[in-house]
């Protein structure tokens, strides 16, 4: 494999292993009545399911929201 594919492969992995970190996260959190939301014009992000498809969608956009909302 080459450098760039082996790069590429890693980025998926840090991709999925976040997207599945988030997901869990906001389970928890969900379970203790602490549940994150966000919203941006009509889109509202609240369960976990949404997040992970938020995450598996936009990545690039959604995991950082969650960080921020999180911290609300």
């Amino acid at each position: 494999m080459t450098g760039s594919g082996s790069a590429a492969v890693l980025l998926v992995l840090v991709a999925v292993a976040v997207d599945a970190w988030v997901f869990l996260d906001a389970r928890a959190r969900e379970a203790q009545h602490r549940e994150v939301f966000a919203t941006v014009g009509p889109v509202t992000l609240s369960t976990p399911g949404e997040w992970l498809i938020g995450c598996l969608v936009l990545w690039v956009f959604v995991v950082p929201l969650y960080l921020v909302a999180r911290t609300a």
